[in-house]
């Protein structure tokens, strides 16, 4: 079951599935609304939806236009839902209402433009429009998505999707735990029933935890910091929590908890000017790119990638790749492989040409050398989950790195093999044993091992296996099934490292 649903959140982007969220949510209000079964009423919901989406709309384009960079059109939607939401449905006679939606759709679009250090994003978009909107005009957010049953069960079927999709059940959960836990430990004994039912039932807890907390731009990319960032944002949402007698929202938890991600992790957005284009192996090209500012990573680690589509598709303008290139180099590499009926992303990515832009932001991920020499490696890759161990050869090779590492490739054919020439390199350099898998191998080519890579080559090939990290990079159904492979072997699951990639192209 769980295979099925990944191989199902691995077709589409995580922005687009975002957007069919928070649409579902909407559109099961406005039906629900006709049968009593929501809190908004269908007409004045059908409206907020026009003010705030034609809103967003138009401050974006206004924006972006002005300062020509290019926007992800699924993130506009996004927020413009979102705060749909959030925000108290209209009439249109209410004209203090229609002016609050505006001024949060304005507020929160425009933070995206003017809020930003380096093209990275200070605040999270929604929660800054309805702080703006309820210090402006004195329309607060009401939250109302969470006013009953109906809606409570979207908003956690989808949301659980979504957390799945960018596995952060680990920060999600310490929110939850922590703003639960609060307002349990801050209650009377005799109100406890009643607290929990409020918090669970009726309160912004589920949804300001899966659709805004998880907001990728603004949080924590390393597992450590978004804990710890999940753990302040529940603190502060927490009903009972006060200062005094001032009692933060939760869109002020979320201000706060923006500024804390801000001040620990990377300051900004690159832009990347392209150099050159490199054939690496069958479909699969480097592309070589100068960055307007030096890049700092830790070799294995990922870059969002934002590209000017001009017609995207259902799969957005905005990919995360892992950096190929190590991170001694002045230039940086992004390592992709065209699939036939490419997305149009990848269709704009094969048009570009020497001298074109591409933005870059949110360095993250901890798929990572581990800090200690003296640790025995094996790679394993599939296909193009090669270019994390390029980062890291390559990185190896750079500083002098002799610690014992082999290296399981697999592949169709030899011709699907890409960097080998560096991997030849890191042979003679650092030790490096390359042993090349291929399942499908042409008949004049030896293939090192015909098949694919299984236990037995494992064994076979790296008899102290159950001494060394594993480090798996590939298709998730190939990392899954490694996982257990390696489990069954005997590796400690402590041992085992896996970054794996979606399945769209």
């Amino acid at each position: 079951m769980t295979g099925f649903l990944d191989a199902a959140l691995n077709r589409i982007t995580m922005y687009r599935l975002v957007l069919y969220y928070v649409a579902a949510l909407v559109a099961v209000a406005l039906i629900g609304g006709f049968w009593g079964l929501s809190p908004a009423d269908p007409a004045q919901l059908a409206l907020s939806v026009m003010i705030v989406t034609a809103t967003c709309w138009a401050v974006n384009r206004a924006f972006a236009w002005a300062l020509r960079v290019p926007v992800n059109t699924d993130s506009v939607h996004i927020t413009a839902l979102i705060l749909v939401l959030l925000m108290p449905p209209v009439a249109a006679r209410d004209h203090i209402g229609v002016l609050g939606l505006m001024v949060a759709s304005a507020a929160a679009i425009a933070s995206k433009f003017l809020l930003t250090v380096r093209r990275r994003h200070l605040f999270n978009p929604v929660a800054l429009g309805a702080v703006a909107a309820a210090l402006a005009v004195g329309q607060p957010a009401t939250w109302w998505v969470d006013g009953s049953p109906l809606l409570l069960v979207v908003v956690v079927i989808g949301g659980v999707l979504v957390v799945r999709k960018m596995q952060r059940f680990d920060m999600v959960g310490a929110y939850l735990l922590t703003s639960l836990g609060l307002a349990l430990a801050t209650s009377p004994l005799a109100m406890i029933g009643q607290t929990l039912q409020f918090s669970v039932l009726y309160s912004p807890l589920f949804f300001a935890g899966f659709a805004m907390l998880t907001e990728p731009q603004t949080a924590p990319q390393a597992r450590a910091p978004r804990i710890l960032y999940g753990i302040l944002v529940g603190a502060l949402s927490s009903p009972n929590t006060h200062f005094g007698s001032f009692y933060p929202t939760p869109e002020m938890a979320l201000l706060a908890g923006n500024l804390f991600a801000f001040a620990i992790g990377h300051k900004g957005g690159y832009r990347l000017r392209l150099k050159r284009i490199e054939r690496t192996a069958e479909a699969c090209y480097d592309y070589v790119f100068s960055p307007d500012r030096p890049l700092r990573f830790r070799p294995g680690q990922y870059l969002d990638w934002t590209l000017d589509v001009p017609t995207p598709d259902n799969r957005g303008n905005r990919r995360t790749f892992t950096i190929a290139s190590a991170p001694g180099d002045a230039e940086i590499r992004l390592g992709v492989k065209f699939h036939p009926a490419p997305s149009a992303f990848k269709q704009a990515l094969a048009r570009m040409r020497p001298g074109d832009m591409i933005h870059g932001a949110r360095v993250g991920g901890g798929f990572t050398l581990p800090p200690r020499r003296t640790e025995k490696l094996v790679f394993i890759a599939g296909g193009i989950g090669i270019t994390p161990f390029r980062s890291m050869i390559q990185h190896m090779m750079d500083t002098g790195d002799l610690r014992p590492a082999v290296l399981l490739y697999g592949a169709t054919r030899a011709a699907d093999i890409s960097y080998s020439e560096l991997l030849d390199d890191a042979r003679a350099r650092i030790g490096l044993r390359t042993v090349y898998a291929l399942s499908d191998p042409e008949p004049e080519v030896d293939p090192g091992h015909a098949g694919r890579i299984d236990c037995a080559l494992i064994a076979r090939e790296v008899p102290d296996f159950r001494d060394r990290i594993f480090y798996v990079s590939g298709p998730r159904s190939m990392v899954r099934h490694f996982q257990k492979s390696l489990a069954e072997l005997g590796v400690a699951r402590r041992r085992i490292r896996v970054d794996y990639f979606p399945g769209f192209a």
